[in-house]
């Protein structure tokens, strides 16, 4: 595409947006003065009208809770959960979680319920973990090489962020504009 057919392509858009623009502050018409009396004639073609009848607007339903089933968990999830719930107050707290697969998982606790907690285990990623699938009571480790991993993985999403910015807010504009050809 060529500069002129540019500058014209850009020409008519300008004229796209600015005509109604300039069109919206003009002066609007002057409508005449509205009737503030009704004649005999119109007052009786209104008294002839039915009234129509509006209906009610509907009323909110209520919503009913329904009671939740009595959750049955063995001792062994109760003293499960309960752990849980006194690791889980650290929100900075790194667990251990041994799997009956034979996995350990390592993370922070992020949210408890009756049945099952998220185990965070990644900078992005978290898993659920029922008390049912759990091997053995969670117990809270110093978990310093995953707090040192997860800190490469943040600087590594960072590096490339920072590495990619300029190619998306730079480079793809020239592309796009036709200053760079592909």
């Amino acid at each position: 595409m060529s500069w002129s057919n540019r500058f014209r392509a850009l020409f008519l858009i300008a004229g796209f947006f600015l005509a109604p623009a300039a069109r919206a502050q003009s002066q609007p018409d002057e409508i005449g003065t509205l009737p503030t009396t009704l004649s005999d004639e119109q007052l009786q073609s209104l008294s002839q009208l039915s009234p129509v009848a509006t209906p009610a607007p509907p009323r909110p339903r209520a919503r009913r809770r329904l009671p939740k089933p009595p959750l049955l968990l063995s001792p062994e999830e109760l003293s499960y959960r309960e752990t849980v719930r006194t690791l889980g107050v650290n929100a900075q707290r790194f667990v251990h979680c041994d799997l009956p697969n034979g996995k350990v998982r390592t993370g922070v606790i992020t949210s408890i319920r009756d049945e099952g907690f998220m185990l965070k285990d990644g900078i992005i990623t978290s898993q659920w973990v029922r008390y049912a699938d759990l091997k053995a009571a969670p117990r809270p480790v110093a978990a310093v090489g995953t707090r040192i991993r997860q800190g490469f993985k943040w600087a590594g999403f960072v590096v490339g962020c920072i590495a990619v910015a300029p190619l998306a807010l730079v480079f793809y504009p020239l592309v796009a504009a036709g200053v760079i050809q592909d």
